[in-house]
Parts: C-alpha cells; sequence; structure tokens
C-alpha cells in the first residue's frame, strides 16, 4: 500500500513538471479542431457536434489551466481523465468523418506526445496501447481493401510519438532525480547560499 501511494506522489511530482506540455497540446487541440470545423464544414448536425466536443474540451483545459496559474498542484487522476477524453474525443470526431477517410487522426499525435511526456511509462504505455486499438477498430470499418500498409503504418507512427515522448519524459526524470542528489551532497551553508541565489 505504501509503495503505492509512494509511486502515485512520484506521479504527481512529475505531473508538474509535465502539465504545461498537456495544456499546451490541449489548446493546440482546440485551435486546431475549431479552425478545421469552420474550415471545411459539413452538414450542420456534424459541424454542431464537433464545435460542442472541442468547445467541452477548451472548458476543461481552462479549468486545468487555471490550476496551473493559480499555483494549485492538480490532482493527478483529474489530468488522466482530461486526457482520456481527449483520446475519446479525436475518437469521436474521426468515428464520425468516416473513420480511415478521415484526415483528423493526426490530432492523436499532439494528444499522445503531451500524455507521454507528462505521465509514468506505465500510464503512457496503457494510453497509447488504448489508443492504437481504437483507432485501429475505427479504421478497419472502412478500410478499403488496398490501404491495410497504409493504416499498419499510421499504427505504428502513433505508437513511435508515445515510446519518443515517454523516452524524453525519462531522460528528463532521470536528470532532476541527479540535480536533486548533487543538492543532498551539498553542504547545507552551500545549500542555502544556492536556494537565496
Amino acid at each position: 500500500m505504501y509503495r503505492h501511494l509512494q509511486d502515485w506522489n512520484d506521479g504527481a511530482d512529475d505531473l508538474n513538471y509535465g502539465q504545461g506540455v498537456i495544456i499546451a497540446a490541449r489548446w493546440i487541440l482546440v485551435m486546431a479542431g475549431l479552425m478545421l470545423a469552420f474550415w471545411n464544414p459539413g452538414e450542420i448536425a456534424e459541424l454542431r457536434f464537433q464545435i460542442v466536443l472541442v468547445l467541452g474540451l477548451s472548458v476543461a483545459n481552462f479549468y486545468l489551466h487555471s490550476q496551473v496559474l493559480m499555483g494549485k498542484r492538480s490532482i493527478p487522476a483529474v489530468v488522466l481523465g482530461a486526457s482520456a477524453a481527449d483520446i475519446a474525443v479525436i475518437s469521436l470526431i474521426v468515428a464520425t468523418q468516416g473513420g480511415f477517410a478521415s484526415n483528423l487522426y493526426v490530432f492523436y499525435f499532439p494528444a499522445l506526445l503531451a500524455l507521454s511526456v507528462t505521465f509514468r511509462t506505465e500510464v503512457a504505455v496503457a494510453f497509447a496501447a488504448v489508443t492504437v486499438a481504437v483507432y485501429a477498430g475505427i479504421a478497419s470499418f472502412a478500410l478499403p481493401a488496398d490501404d491495410g500498409q497504409v493504416l499498419v503504418t499510421r499504427l505504428l507512427i502513433l505508437a513511435a510519438v508515445a515510446i519518443c515522448g515517454n523516452m524524453y519524459w525519462r531522460i528528463e526524470r532521470d536528470r532532476r532525480q541527479a540535480a536533486a542528489k548533487v543538492m543532498e551532497d551539498l553542504n547545507p551553508v552551500v545549500r542555502e547560499e544556492v536556494a537565496v541565489a
């Protein structure tokens, strides 16, 4: 039980460093989603659906952004839920626009990248696996017979984005841990002088 709580606290510390990435990626998704909805609008019902989904993301992102601006520590479960909502919204939009034929699958990339540079490896792998499986399911319903290789390539690229992002997360985590160890090893007087400067 204690180990589980310690892992959760470590994840919350990592979230403090990576939360800005998630917020920036979500604002990019919101702005790009609105621009694409207005750039090439389909039927009015489809346009309404897309706008409601994108505005829902913006409201959730505003909450996360306000937490950071007020200096409050975000609850990891809330950020995980918001990230899951991002994947769900992207999946709904891709599904309503024809699955494989929709070019909006590219919105998975910033969402997965933001997740993988913010959360622990286990969480990033779980989200990436679910995202790849969901997109494979959505795209396979309307997949032309000769486009199987294209779908496999897209799925591999989605996985690669998550892997590369998490490698960056690991590098940054190791760098922060090494810096913290150096600070612990410093003489207490020097540590106070460094903290004041």
